[in-house]
Parts: C-alpha cells; sequence; structure tokens
C-alpha cells in the first residue's frame, strides 16, 4: 500500500534501508528495545530497559564485558552464569553488598572481589540493571522489582560487608 503513494525510487530506497537494518539485527543478535518512561512511579517491572542498560555499561561492563563473557582475569562471565538465572534475592544480594571470596562459574574457580552498588544505586535502579542483566544473560525470567529490592534491602539491615559464596548459598 505504501509504494502506491510514494514514488518507486524512494520505495526502493526505504526497502534498502529496512533490509540494512534488518541485517544488522540478525548479524548482532540485539534488537533495540525503547525504555519506557519511569516518571510514573509505578513500579511496574521491566519498565526501563534503557536504564538498566547504561547503568551495566556504566558499572559492570568494565570487568563483566559489554557481551557478559567477562574480561580476561577481571572478573566471571555472565553468559550462563548460574547465579545470574538463580534466585533474584541471591543475585540482589551480590550486588548490592557485593562478594568476596571463590566462587565457581560454570567449571572455573574464580577467586576475586566483587563491589557491592547498594549505596550508588537506588531500589528502581538496581531492579532496572538486574532485570537487564537476566534477561540478557539469565535465560527467560520475570523481571525483578523495585519491592524486592527494598525487601532484599530492609533485610540485610545495616550490612557493609561482602557475601561469601557460602552465605549467599545458605541464605533463601
Amino acid at each position: 500500500m505504501l509504494a502506491f503513494w510514494l514514488p518507486s525510487r524512494l520505495t526502493q530506497k526505504l526497502q534498502a534501508l529496512a533490509m540494512v537494518l534488518l541485517l544488522a539485527l540478525v548479524l548482532t543478535g540485539k534488537a533495540w528495545v525503547p525504555a519506557e518512561s519511569s516518571s510514573s512511579g509505578s513500579g511496574a517491572p521491566g519498565r526501563d530497559v534503557g536504564s538498566g542498560a547504561a547503568h551495566f555499561e556504566s558499572l559492570c561492563a568494565g570487568c563483566h564485558g559489554s557481551d557478559g563473557l567477562a574480561v580476561e582475569g577481571e572478573a566471571p562471565p555472565l553468559a550462563g552464569s548460574s547465579w545470574v538465572a538463580g534466585p533474584e534475592t541471591r543475585l540482589i544480594r551480590i550486588v548490592m553488598h557485593g562478594v568476596r571470596g571463590p566462587i565457581q562459574v560454570a567449571d572455573k574457580i574464580h577467586d576475586r572481589e566483587m563491589p557491592g552498588f547498594g549505596a550508588r544505586l537506588s531500589d528502581e535502579e538496581m531492579a532496572s540493571l538486574l532485570s537487564f542483566v537476566r534477561s540478557r544473560w539469565g535465560g527467560p525470567s520475570a523481571p525483578i522489582t523495585r519491592e524486592t529490592v527494598r525487601r532484599v534491602r530492609a533485610e540485610a539491615g545495616k550490612r557493609t560487608r561482602y557475601w561469601t559464596v557460602e552465605e549467599l548459598l545458605a541464605t533463601p
């Protein structure tokens, strides 16, 4: 129908542009998803994908890599990690307070330290960041809500020290 109203050269250019964009999406495996406004304050899960991706790039990608495959010698990969796909409260605790000591990801032990970002991120920002991470590398899962982050933050009280793997596994 559009071809009826547009000159044929313009239609051909639009078709070529559409093909280039489609090819780029296929080759990168990424799709553009517009972030919805977070001004409503409704706490609706997963509504701010852009914010989560931005927080990931600024806080996490330096060690975990933009592709989630990790920077060699810096951190474990997120892609294929049972820690990412596992219980959301465990993942929230890791990002909120950090983790220290040996941790197994896939078939490799990583003995590193990850700082916590609980003091830098609001409940909404952390929910957005972790929803982005889980949707990208954790497989299908519901977005993490700010209410869940708020509850985990309250349960932790005034905790300031990093988590150990043993503590994380023992805490439901």
